[in-house]
């Protein structure tokens, strides 16, 4: 298929090869970002979510792989899941579309290329985890797509700057514009002059239903940054009385993650809901890494405490657990009763239920603490500084927890406001002031605040 003919015809009119070769019709910013790679060395483009960044950057890999000789195309994404689940698979759906691209190229999990020249005509996917990610490729024609870019360490785009300077050598970088510093926010700002930049609002996008932007701002407000960043594409305003940035939030979101074989230490972690609209969240972290396992409205104590067991079995036999794991659950209000609930099947069922370590947790507690007023506080400034890049010498640090890609939790953690109270101690605000501004119950990060709560394993608890 890349034949003689295709070359000079379609190496500069990108979008029309996506029409004739591919089957597809881009939409307005599609064509301008296709038409941008071929006719810029450097293209960047922010946007919302949900506008067809990675259908884009599929169909400029296809592109280029049949449009060039012998050309390399590494490509890139914080996490395996971003890479391999949505840009690689992404590229293997549109081959599938045609069968004369399906015959020339071959799809592999990690590799793209041409039939008759395996090592010198392809595109990789390497994830974004190591410095060297995109190291070590030569040729006269390279395209690097950055997925996620904001995501990516500014220690990986080294390189590509270095292979940038031949002529031939192409970037396409694309993200929602989550981070306020790095080269993907220096590349719309003062790197500006460098590139061609485009801006995607979601609202714009026939790609983007308007009950999705709708229900977003009925959730979070048109004025808070989840809205920015994932609707309207901008970056985060990062208002100067909100205790965690969301930046750091997304930051963990994209970061990769290999768990051990046998962790270190494994907690779980129950929001118990009160009335009404709130949820009954049960989470785990398993090391550094974090996910929720049930979320229910209306569910009775009993069987929130059964869903807390089952998950316990589960991680006990998963990883062949040997110590107690912490379960720390929500005190306050009908919380209490899944606590009592634990304990008496604890008692009733000692060997069974070795491994249950019951903590009770009270949020908005007043405690006697220098820096923070009351608990809720004190377990949010230990979520940030457990997502915090730096350490306190300002030397680097590896993210020490990673949350998962949850809409809800992303606006709850990054929403949340402080204050300083009159002997100068930091308080966020109450889950009460929080429904004054309209802002939703934060079930989901109450779950990670719990599940980050330190706490000495092998404790005795009270009443086991």
């Amino acid at each position: 298929m890349a034949t003689t003919e295709s070359i000079l015809y379609y190496s500069n009119r990108p979008v029309e090869f996506v029409e004739d070769i591919i089957g597809a019709k881009p939409d307005a910013a599609q064509a301008k970002i296709l038409q941008s790679v071929a006719d810029n060395q450097m293209t960047s483009v922010r946007s919302g979510h949900g506008v067809g960044k990675s259908t884009v950057e599929a169909w400029a890999v296809i592109w280029f792989m049949l449009t060039r000789p012998f050309p390399k195309i590494p490509c890139t994404a914080p996490t395996q899941h971003q890479l391999f689940d949505i840009l690689w698979a992404e590229i293997s759906k549109w081959l599938r579309h045609s069968q004369g691209l399906s015959s020339a190229l071959i799809w592999t999990k990690e590799k793209l290329y041409l039939k008759d020249h395996p090592e010198e005509w392809f595109a990789v996917g390497r994830t974004a985890s190591t410095a060297d990610a995109l190291q070590g490729f030569h040729a006269e024609h390279l395209l690097y797509i950055i997925d996620e870019a904001p995501g990516v360490s500014d220690k990986i785009f080294e390189p590509v700057l270095g292979s940038l300077s031949t002529p031939n050598a192409k970037l396409l970088m694309c993200g929602n514009p989550s981070q306020l510093s790095g080269f993907f926010y220096d590349s719309h700002h003062k790197n500006r002059a460098n590139y061609q930049t485009f801006h995607i609002d979601g609202r714009s996008s026939s790609r983007v239903s308007p009950e999705f932007v709708q229900a977003i701002i009925q959730m979070y407000g048109e004025d808070s940054d989840v809205f920015r960043v994932r609707v309207a594409g901008e970056f985060p305003l990062q208002a100067d009385d909100i205790f965690i940035p969301l930046s750091l939030v997304e930051r963990s979101i994209m970061t990769e993650f290999a768990p051990r074989a046998r962790p270190l230490q494994v907690h779980i972690g129950c929001d118990v809901a009160r009335f009404g609209d709130d949820k009954t969240v049960i989470g785990c972290k398993v090391d550094e890494q974090v996910r929720f396992y049930k979320k229910r409205q209306g569910q009775d104590t009993m069987q929130t405490a059964d869903d807390i067991v089952l998950l316990g079995e589960e991680l006990v036999r998963r990883y062949q657990l040997a110590e107690p794991i912490p379960v720390k659950v929500d005190d306050g209000g009908v919380g209490g009763g899944v606590v009592d609930r634990l304990r008496q099947l604890k008692r009733n069922e000692p060997e069974r239920l070795w491994w249950l370590s019951v903590y009770p947790v009270i949020f908005g507690q007043r405690i006697k603490h220098k820096y923070y007023y009351d608990s809720t506080t004190y377990m949010m400034a230990v979520v940030k500084k457990l997502l915090q890049p730096f350490n306190a010498d300002g030397t680097p640090k590896p993210v020490e927890l990673i949350l998962p890609d949850d809409g809800d939790l992303v606006a709850q953690l990054s929403g949340r406001k402080y204050f300083l109270t009159e002997n100068s101690r930091i308080r966020v605000e109450s889950k009460k002031e929080m429904k004054k501004r309209s802002r939703p119950s934060p079930d989901e990060a109450d779950c990670v605040l719990l599940l980050c709560l330190p706490v000495k394993l092998g404790k005795k608890e009270r009443g086991s």
